[in-house]
């Protein structure tokens, strides 16, 4: 059965996460040109470990829609059309991404890293991998999970989620290239880490009305302030990575998720701005790391500190990824290089006391 209800604070969530995770790599390109510490630094550090969420809420998100839309079938051609529109733009930016991460333009080397970069997701876009896993997660489980109560199964993932990375980020990696690949980004790949936030997303889509009647409590925007302040104490303890792939970032982003929900859905209309970033967010993550592999080779001008430097960067960034994505996107096959734009536009429909957005799209 296909829920007609269309989501209005996905169109945020979309907006934000692409903005963090690009911000965050913005912060990382500051850091790389300004080493010596000033009193911009502790600020940029608290900053890069709020904007961490970004592919945490792509994970909900993916799982979202699909339990909204399609808990009990999914239409013909499912996984073919997803196939076209994230595994393609995947195959052909994981060999962009290799090439820029190319030391030795040897014939092995090279070989190397286009194996690394498309079979085991060494690259800016490894994401697209996890979220396939859980499209067929959905084809297989979704009858089970719609069986079982919400209560049962959301702490049994969140348990399965943090004991996975508890010992990735805690156990030492043995003392070996693979030992040091695995410890440093192949744990990221399997889908044990994030099977938290995938169902939490199924259970939030399957009752989304439900979800947003619960969403009245305090601890909504505490929870995050409270989450972000754990993180710091445990940066402090102990020697963790700024990725979102840290054990306290499940606490963090799902408190993060709710917290956009909640305050998104008391905005009645989605502005323009945050729908227009919406509808180029799959490019924006597609591409930014890219840019900022560019703007690498250029140095900073003088007069630029690292907070004004990050903001430059960051705005030149997010522009040229989504001008990239128009100019693409004006040839037909445009959208399996970089990313497709998403065709959602606002619309004056009133319905009750709720502003609708339309959704004008070719395919389910």
């Amino acid at each position: 059965m296909k829920n007609q209800y269309l989501i209005n604070e996905v169109f945020w969530l979309r907006c934000i996460a692409c903005l963090a995770v690009t911000l965050g790599h913005a912060i990382g390109n500051g850091f790389y040109f300004y080493l010596e510490p000033s009193i911009y630094h502790t600020g940029l550090y608290v900053l890069h470990m709020a904007v961490l969420f970004g592919v945490p809420v792509f994970v909900f998100i993916s799982e979202l829609l699909l339990a909204n839309k399609y808990t009990e079938k999914v239409p013909k051609g499912f996984m073919k059309r997803r196939v076209k529109i994230l595994l393609f733009p995947y195959l052909v930016m994981s060999i962009v991404y290799a090439f820029t991460s190319v030391e030795a333009w040897t014939l092995q080397d090279v070989t190397s890293r286009l194996a690394m970069s498309i079979f085991l997701g060494d690259s800016a876009v490894y994401f697209i991998i996890i979220i396939f896993q859980f499209y067929f997660f959905h084809l297989l489980f979704r009858k089970y999970l719609n069986r079982l109560s919400a209560k049962l199964v959301i702490p049994i993932a969140l348990l399965i989620n943090f004991l996975y990375l508890a010992f990735f980020n805690f156990v030492e990696a043995p003392d070996s290239a693979v030992g040091n690949f695995v410890w440093t980004k192949g744990y990221w790949m399997p889908f044990t880490g994030w099977i938290f936030y995938f169902v939490l997303g199924f259970y939030c889509g399957r009752n989304y009305q439900g979800l947003l009647n619960i969403l009245r409590k305090k601890w909504v925007i505490v929870t995050p302030i409270l989450a972000l302040l754990l993180m710091l104490v445990m940066n402090s303890t102990f020697i963790m990575d700024y990725n979102s792939k840290r054990v306290d970032m499940l606490l963090y982003s799902s408190s993060v998720i709710i917290f956009i929900i909640y305050i998104s859905s008391h905005i009645k209309r989605v502005p323009r701005l945050v729908m227009f970033i919406s509808n180029y967010s799959f490019s924006i993550f597609l591409l930014n790391l890219f840019y900022f592999h560019l703007l690498r080779l250029i140095e900073p001008p003088a007069l630029l500190n690292i907070g004004s430097y990050t903001i430059l960067i960051f705005i030149i960034t997010i522009s040229l990824c989504i001008g990239t994505a128009y100019v693409f996107n004006q040839f037909s096959y445009g959208q399996y290089l970089v990313g497709r734009i998403m065709t959602y536009r606002v619309e004056d429909k009133l319905k009750g006391n709720r502003d609708y957005l339309t959704a004008i799209k070719n395919n389910k």
